[in-house]
């Protein structure tokens, strides 16, 4: 699929889509899985243990998913006009961020453990073991973080350039491996939280490397390896201070995204170790309605940054592009629509069967039953905040996303105390839906800005 088309078809949409849902759900399923072999091993209550330590990673890997975004608009509109140099640059920006970032996280990693730990235990009612054993999962899996953050770049780059079967290929192989290890560490050995945090670091590193063969495989069908390799365009002035205000955005919005998910995991704790539990649990499936409905925006991404891309030549040059984004929003909201609705069936049809396969009979299941109906309606809450997510990351429209979600969480934090305070977890899972909502109405107001800029 190339900027070049005169229409953008469903299919077309789709072979962007499909393998992009895969690799976006592939990563809470991971989740799912961890819950599974800890509760089938000796030391159950691990998965609060979990829960509490991955919430940390969620917190640092989300605050810098800005450079899987960055990458991915950039790349996108430096492909669209034709400009591989400037596309092989975005991708050496992001991943000398990304890498540089992860060794300041571990260089730093007896703070970080030590400051995100009383956090966490503040206000909570979880046992002193589980705060131990939630800190020995994050000493393990720290050492990922620069091979995980330096991945981002070369995920949102193969993305840009359609490559969302290669996305998918690294996606399956790292939890194909990640669900071995978790097996034999948990389940065989019963290492409990440590095994799932060891299994985590193997496959974080692996599946880095597993990218960068797939990367090159892209940059070998665009003229070679060894071209358009411009290092002047590296560290062009404008175009480094332009890559830097907008990952200063999305650094911005996502930091406050994933704080709003510690939050609502931090606040799980105040109902004790089986409501922790449980809606960690619940939260993987959550994660996985999004992510598997996130398909449909990694095509926007492509697609509307494509069409920026094109408007660059003259006033027939904007007029197709500006066709081609208005088909590309309106295509990819209506499968994105479709997939919600599927998604509420299959979760009102299989609820009680997964909530059985994921956790024993006993305190945790018993919770997740009574909350899972948030979970069933989840995909109503997300689908369009997703879809204008990938709208506004492929129009690299920063600014917007950082306010949008300035807003939702300033309301969401307030919101969750007081509802909690009156319905309990029920309070909380409302909370958290509406904040979703929030961000959805709020990035919709500022969407007419986009198309308007093809007049520019």
């Amino acid at each position: 699929m190339t900027a070049s088309a005169d229409t953008i078809s469903y299919r077309a949409i789709l072979r962007l889509a499909w393998p992009a849902s895969v690799a976006a759900s592939v990563t809470p399923l991971l989740g799912a899985v961890d819950v599974w072999a800890l509760a089938q091993s000796a030391r159950p209550l691990d998965i609060a243990a979990v829960g509490l330590g991955s919430v940390i990673f969620s917190l640092a890997y989300w605050t810098f998913g800005f450079i899987r975004m960055s990458v991915a608009g950039l790349t996108a509109q430096a492909a669209g006009g034709e400009d591989e140099a400037e596309a092989r640059a975005s991708l050496i920006r992001g991943a000398m961020i990304g890498g540089a970032v992860g060794l300041a996280l571990v260089a730093l990693q007896l703070p970080i453990g030590y400051f995100a730990f009383e956090l966490l235990s503040t206000g909570s009612e979880a046992s002193a073991e589980t705060l131990s054993n939630g800190r020995t999962y994050f000493d393990i899996r720290i050492w990922g973080a620069p091979f995980a953050l330096a991945s981002y770049a070369a995920f949102g780059w193969l993305t840009a350039r359609g490559r969302t079967d290669y996305l998918m290929a690294v996606s399956v192989f790292m939890t194909a491996l990640n669900i071995a290890l978790d097996y034999w560490f948990v389940v065989g050995l019963g290492w409990g939280a440590a095994g799932v945090a060891a299994g985590t670091l193997i496959a974080e590193i692996t599946g880095f490397l597993v990218a960068v063969l797939f990367v090159l495989s892209v940059m070998k069908s665009h003229g070679g390896i060894a071209a358009h390799w411009r290092p002047d365009n590296f560290w062009h002035p404008a175009r480094v201070k332009r890559t830097l205000s907008i990952n200063f955005d999305i650094f911005i919005r996502t930091l406050l995204l994933a704080f709003c998910f510690a939050w609502f995991v931090q606040r799980s704790g105040a109902f004790g170790d089986a409501t922790l539990a449980a809606n960690q649990a619940l939260l993987q499936l959550f994660l996985f309605t999004g992510l598997a409905l996130d398909g449909t925006a990694i095509a926007a991404e492509t697609l509307v940054g494509q069409a920026l891309g094109r408007k660059k030549g003259g006033a027939r040059d904007r007029v197709a592009a500006k066709a081609r984004y208005v088909m590309a929003v309106r295509k990819t909201f209506i499968l994105a629509g479709a997939a919600a609705v599927a998604f509420v069936l299959f979760y009102w049809l299989a609820g009680d069967p997964l909530i059985a396969l994921l956790t024993p009979e006993g305190p945790i299941r018993a919770a997740m039953k009574t909350y899972m109906p948030w979970v069933i309606v989840s995909p109503l809450m997300v689908v369009i905040g997703f879809q204008l997510d990938g709208i506004f990351i492929g129009a690299t429209r920063a600014t917007e996303m950082r306010d949008s979600m300035i807003v939702s969480a300033f309301i969401f934090i307030p919101a969750s105390l007081w509802f909690a305070g009156q319905w309990g977890n029920h309070g909380l899972w409302a909370a958290f839906s509406i904040y979703f909502l929030l961000r959805a109405a709020t990035l919709m107001v500022w969407l007419p800005r986009i198309e308007k800029s093809f007049a520019n």
